[in-house]
């Protein structure tokens, strides 16, 4: 447990270990958070990795449009296992952190939760082959 949360970071980093690089979304938008993240946001980075998530490898993504070299992601999902009961939300470097309202059906039979993190703002690179 972190931070008085009922996470599994174990679990939770298990799961982005195992998760396939080919289940994530292929479309431009995506691939350009995929690139950009780590950079655009380490602190952010830094925050989801303690709490066993890999930041290139979002559940969900909700993107804008680019505009002028940047592009607004109105938030990303992170798949958590344990218990939302006592997460706090956080703030890290301008990005809200919080339990999402909605989210895609997980198809996930252990207790977890998602959380978003919102906004983001990111350049803007058009990804190979776009």
């Amino acid at each position: 447990m972190a931070e008085g949360m009922n996470m599994n970071i174990d679990k939770t980093a298990e799961y982005y270990h195992n998760q396939a690089d080919e289940s994530l979304c292929r479309c431009a938008y995506c691939r350009n958070y995929y690139r950009e993240i780590r950079q655009g946001h380490p602190q952010l980075a830094d925050y989801l990795g303690r709490i066993g998530i890999d930041i290139e490898k979002p559940f969900e993504v909700i993107s804008g449009e680019p505009w002028d070299g940047y592009i607004e992601y109105l938030g990303a999902q992170y798949i958590v296992f344990g218990d939302p009961a006592g997460f706090q939300g956080k703030e890290v470097n301008g990005v809200e952190i919080n339990v999402a309202e909605s989210h895609p059906v997980t198809d996930i039979n252990e207790q977890h939760f998602v959380i978003e993190v919102s906004p983001i703002r990111l350049k803007w690179t058009s990804p190979a082959g776009d």
